[in-house]
Order: C-alpha cells, then sequence, then structure tokens
C-alpha cells in the first residue's frame, strides 16, 4: 500500500469511494472545492493506493491555529488492513512539521468504526461542543441532512 498526496486526477475515484463508504456528496466535496482546498495545503490531503487503484482517502486542513481531519475513508473491500490507521499517521506526522498544536477530526455519528479508530489513536470526543454550519451564499445543492440515507 502506497500513501500519495491527491491530485485532481484522483477526484473521480476518491468521489466514488467516498460514495461507497457511506458519505453524502456535498457542494464542498465538488472537484472545484477540492481544488481550491489544494492551494491551500495540498500536502495534507492523502489517498492510499493499492496495485494503482485508489482505496483510500483523507482530507487533513490547516487554519494556522487549530488542524481538521475530515473524510476519511477505505474502500469496504480493504478495511480491516489498517489503512485508515496509516493514512491518519502520516497526515498527522505532515501536520507536526507544520508545528500543529492540535487537531480535531469530524466524524458522523452513525460511522461507529471510524469513532472506535479515532479513539484508539488517542482522540477524545468534546461532548461540550456542537457543530454548527451556514451555507453562504445560495448553493441550491447544499443538503442539511446530519446523516447519510439510511443511517441513523
Amino acid at each position: 500500500m502506497k500513501i500519495k498526496e491527491f491530485s485532481t486526477k484522483d477526484f473521480t475515484a476518491v468521489s466514488q469511494l467516498w460514495r461507497r463508504s457511506g458519505f453524502e456528496i456535498r457542494p464542498g466535496d465538488s472537484k472545484e472545492e477540492l481544488r481550491r482546498k489544494l492551494e491551500r495545503d495540498p500536502d495534507l490531503f492523502l489517498v492510499a493506493e493499492e496495485d494503482a487503484k485508489i482505496v483510500g482517502a483523507v482530507i487533513g486542513a490547516w487554519d494556522g491555529r487549530r488542524a481538521w481531519i475530515y473524510h476519511l475513508a477505505v474502500d469496504p473491500r480493504f478495511r480491516r488492513k489498517h489503512i485508515a490507521s496509516k493514512m491518519l499517521q502520516e497526515v498527522e506526522r505532515r501536520m507536526r512539521e507544520k508545528g500543529v498544536p492540535k487537531v480535531n477530526a469530524q466524524v458522523f455519528l452513525w460511522n461507529a468504526p471510524s469513532l472506535n479508530l479515532f479513539e484508539s489513536l488517542g482522540y477524545k470526543k468534546q461532548s461540550d461542543l456542537v457543530q454548527m454550519g451556514k451555507t453562504l451564499g445560495d448553493n441550491k445543492q447544499f443538503s442539511t441532512k446530519t446523516s447519510s440515507p439510511g443511517r441513523k
């Protein structure tokens, strides 16, 4: 398994991976939005490849104060092979090199395996926080759902 930086040529494969993993694709996941993300910190958006096929992805981001991890996903056929933990360890290593003091992760409540993984790697739930969001502009595609279809 090889971990490398995401490039826009990986967009279709990563989008398909996110769908297979149960993620709801939102406007911020468009090719244009991901291209904009690459302008800021391309070294923190990683994909895992097995036999030249993308089997995992994770988005890391740093705003100069706190770092974030989003959209950690592994192809269901390749789970239980430590791909997610290796990607997380690599994005954390890169964050440390940038001087990041703290990283937060966004994990959907329905995603128990991911919650368990983050906890096993030392992440703590922050029960005193509630995530809130607001769409800026007129984006009719935006969904306010908090879980994927079929999820509780």
